[in-house]
């Protein structure tokens, strides 16, 4: 009994440790609506599901039910590919989606979710599977509609964690930090896409706007920022993901790019296939990427900092104190200020911190070389992270250039304190620019790294990434990236030029890369800064990149095959680009500096001045550049040995590295969204007559924009089949004239005066039509019709129709009204008379002189 009691009890101490009988191996399972409202109500707490597993074993619809989406989730969901549908979120709020919050450490994974994320209220953190994600999220996908106002994303609104091949298509809307699958990422996404269309309609920011820039008020001018197909802020790692869908609006919006709207992190091996719109900063990859800066500053230098920045805090603090109930809006900016306080203390204290790591390492690491009894001090060259002081002090200054609008009409005591604050940010400033102007030390460079360490660093980077589509906006569009340069968050007209200030001042250590990328789309700009790769490069380099497109500027300056204006590194580049411009207009660079080993086979269609087959004009080092013997020659029309020469095309196709397509240009005519024929043409022949469309009853195509002649980009071309109008007719409410017929669309119908033989006519014309016309005239009273013809007057079968006539007429004939008088009914009764009459008593005299006659004759 003993031994039986014994096993018993080994066997049970055996199976508590079964992985079979584990609680946290325990897979809770969700088959219906039902269950996944309970799962979602219980993870208001986390420790409902923290270290929990759970499952779908059904697609689960939620249409028409009452859902609130789960809170916290701290587990793992294996949706084991089945689909949440029916999610509708209109209520107001933040942080919304299937989930509120994916926790650290927590997975959701093979997902579906369909719905709408439309929510009132503060509207921010909002994405169709999860507002926040701060775990895992894989192969997880939305299909939908997703409405707000910052950090909006089709599957999440901010990420912080691992987003690994998933999707979303559908529409987004957002004012801020909007992407088709993120609107604002800090960690990684990596092989997913995104075919959702962002921001594509004309979207009103909410809230009440001045339109005053003379303000520069963020909440007033910055309408809509920072919008991405994939990310529309991007502070982490984008890889290998793709965006097919259209992105923003025409004109509308800063920051906007294919892939993210404003990148100060990592894009690797991204594709871009969707058309990009908007104001400023443009581009098919990213609308303006941030450089890396990283600034010298020893313990002694960041104390003093963090003092003079620990008195803004108090300064703000006290400001606040003084305001009454009516100063929400100066509340709202001294709250925004005391956040950027916040990080650029905190990020003080880590740099302090990483500065004393440093120097225990060293300590630590200090021997004496046994041999020659030398003191062996270990390498330093890591120094501290300041991105993110950086980026505090922009925008504290940022928002302390408006208070000064604020202090008319303030309490005395609080204008006291904004000007305070206004002398304090003046004083940071000055210490900051004192600290990073100090002499260098060996453990820092005073050089841009960004071209001879190119492809070393990654964060302030875009690398082996490419865009097909087109790019549009006001000012600042690139194929690949529409700016490249520091940005004051509100400053989106560039009045403050801060770029080139805060530049120069953080040149200590300076990275900001494009490597390897490739754009084959359309660039336009209705203004200036129009690059076939990037449209304004403040900082960094453009290194082996190639773009093969149309570059043109509507009626500004700097258009460039490469780069519009670059004030930075342009190094061997590769550009086959139609350009137009009005200045600066160049196969590599509209306005450059260092242009290095480029290749270039342009044709400039437009251009006033400044215009050259590498550089319109270049300001700095140019050397080994080659291009296609063409006009106008290298640099501002001139062509120097060693810098800028000339090759034949032959020779150029010849040379290593040329990109496989440049040899050739790509036509494709695309009827309703089927490619109808292909045509791959010598870069610059004709295209020759388009491809013959068959008719659709009445209806015949039409090629939109196609005049067969010389191709020097891909180009789609579409059109449109037309009905033939039936009618035309000039303008008024009651048409003088109409003509009928078979027109075609953009016939119209011309009306001349004219005088023919000292009569006045008018001469009738359908251009590009044949054929007589059948016209309608309003009649001007009792007239008769004539043409001239052969010398002579052609009176015209003219119809009436009710107030018209209708007549017959030779395309490009004319036509002249006479009157006539009709007599009245009763006087043309006794002319008729009258004239009976008369034949009578004619008829009698003749009688009486016959008579008389034969009277005398026989009288003889």
């Amino acid at each position: 009994m003993r031994r039986l009691t014994a096993f018993l009890l080994a066997a049970l101490l055996l199976l508590s440790l079964s992985p079979v009988a584990r609680a946290e191996d325990t897979v809770r399972e969700i088959a219906t609506a039902e269950d996944f409202l309970a799962f979602a109500r219980a993870c208001s707490r986390e420790s409902y599901s923290k270290g929990q597993r759970f499952a779908l074993t059904a697609d689960v619809d939620l249409s028409g039910l009452a859902y609130e989406p789960a809170a916290w989730f701290a587990g793992h969901l294996d949706g084991r590919g089945h689909t949440v549908r029916g999610l509708l979120i209109e209520g107001e709020g933040s942080r919304l989606g299937l989930f509120r919050t994916v926790a650290a450490g927590a997975a959701v994974e093979n997902l579906h979710v369909e719905g709408a994320v439309r929510p009132g209220g503060t509207r921010e953190y909002l994405g169709g599977l999860a507002g926040v994600n701060e775990g895992e999220v894989r192969q997880c996908s939305f299909r939908g509609e997703v409405e707000g106002l910052n950090a909006v994303g089709g599957l999440i609104g901010q990420n912080r964690g691992l987003v690994s091949g998933c999707s979303a298509e559908g529409s987004v809307l957002g004012e801020h930090r909007a992407g088709g699958l993120v609107g604002e990422n800090a960690g990684e996404i990596r092989d997913s896409e995104s075919a959702c269309a962002v921001n594509t309609i004309a979207l009103t920011p909410s809230g009440e706007r001045r339109f005053d820039i003379a303000a520069l008020s963020t909440d007033d001018f910055v309408d809509l920022s920072d919008i991405g197909g994939i990310a529309g802020e991007n502070a982490g790692t984008l890889l290998r993901c793709t965006n097919r869908g259209a992105v923003g609006y025409p004109y509308l919006g800063y920051n906007v790019g294919g892939v993210a709207g404003l990148s100060r992190g990592f894009v690797d091996a991204c594709v871009n296939t969707g058309d990009v719109r908007g104001r400023r900063d443009v581009g098919g990859l990213v609308g303006q990427l941030i450089p890396y800066a990283a600034w010298s500053f020893n313990e002694g230098q960041l104390e003093e900092l963090r003092e003079a920045i620990s008195y803004m805090h108090h300064l703000l603090n006290t400001a606040n104190t003084h305001l009454d109930e009516r100063s929400a809006a100066l509340r709202k900016q001294l709250g925004h200020m005391t956040g950027y306080t916040d990080g650029a203390l905190q990020a003080i204290a880590e740099m302090l911190e990483a500065l004393a790591k440093a120097e225990q390492n060293i300590a630590d690491g200090i021997a004496i070389d046994p041999e020659t009894l030398d003191v062996l001090i270990p390498k330093f060259d890591q120094l501290p992270d300041t991105g993110d002081l950086a980026a505090a002090i922009y925008n504290l200054y940022a928002h302390s250039t408006e208070l000064n609008s604020f202090v008319d009409g303030t309490l005395t005591d609080a204008a006291a304190d904004l000007k305070n604050i206004s002398y304090q940010m003046g004083y940071i400033l000055n210490l900051l620019f004192s600290l990073v102007e100090t002499e260098p030390t060996e453990l820092v460079t005073t050089r841009d790294l960004s071209l001879e360490e190119a492809y070393q660093h990654d964060e302030g980077a875009v690398a082996r990434s490419r865009s097909s589509g087109a790019v549009l906006a006001e000012t600042n569009a690139g194929g690949a990236v529409g700016t490249v340069g520091f940005e004051i968050e509100f400053d989106s007209e560039d009045r403050l030029n801060l770029s080139g200030s805060f530049s120069s001042r953080a040149e200590h250590l300076l990275f900001a890369a494009l490597r390897a990328c490739e754009s084959e789309g359309e660039v336009r700009t209705r203004t200036d800064a129009a690059g076939g790769i990037v449209g304004r490069l403040d900082v960094g380099a453009a290194v082996d990149c190639s773009a093969a497109g149309s570059v043109a500027s509507q009626s500004g300056d700097y258009v460039g095959g490469i780069a519009g204006r670059a004030a930075g590194t342009l190094s061997s580049c590769w550009a086959r680009c139609e350009l137009e411009g009005r200045r600066y207009v160049g196969g590599i660079a509209g306005l450059g500096a260092d242009l290095l080993g480029c290749r270039a086979w342009p044709h400039v269609a437009r251009a006033a001045e400044y215009q050259g087959a590498i550089a319109g004009w270049a300001e700095g080092t140019v050397r080994d550049n080659l291009y296609v013997d063409s006009r106008p020659d290298g640099v501002d029309g001139v062509s120097r040995i060693g810098q800028a020469e000339p090759l034949s095309e032959s020779s150029f196709l010849a040379l290593g590295g040329v990109p496989a397509s440049f040899g050739t240009v790509t036509l494709r005519f695309v009827v309703e969204g089927k490619s109808l024929e292909t045509r791959t043409l010598p870069f610059g022949a004709a295209a020759g007559e388009a491809p013959t469309v068959p008719d659709r009853g009445r209806a015949y195509w039409v090629w939109d924009d196609y005049d067969g002649g010389p191709v020097y980009s891909d180009r789609e071309i579409g059109g449109r089949y037309v009905t033939p109008d039936s009618t035309l007719a000039t303008g008024g409410a009651v048409p003088d004239f109409l003509v009928e017929g078979e027109f075609g669309a953009g016939q119209r119908l011309e009306v001349t005066p004219c005088t023919i033989e000292g009569e006045s006519g008018w001469t009738l014309r359908v251009p590009d039509y044949e054929g007589a016309l059948t016209v309608r005239m309003r009649s001007p009273g009792s007239v008769k019709l004539f043409s001239p013809e052969h010398g002579a007057w052609r009176e015209l079968d003219a119809v009436p129709d009710g107030q018209y006539l209708v007549f017959t007429l030779p395309n490009g004939g004319s036509v002249v009204a006479r009157p006539y008088r009709e007599l009245p009914g009763h006087l043309i009764a006794t002319g008729i008379g009258a004239v009976l009459l008369a034949l009578l008593l004619l008829l009698r005299a003749v009688s009486r002189r016959r008579r008389r006659k034969k009277q005398r004759v026989k009288g003889k």
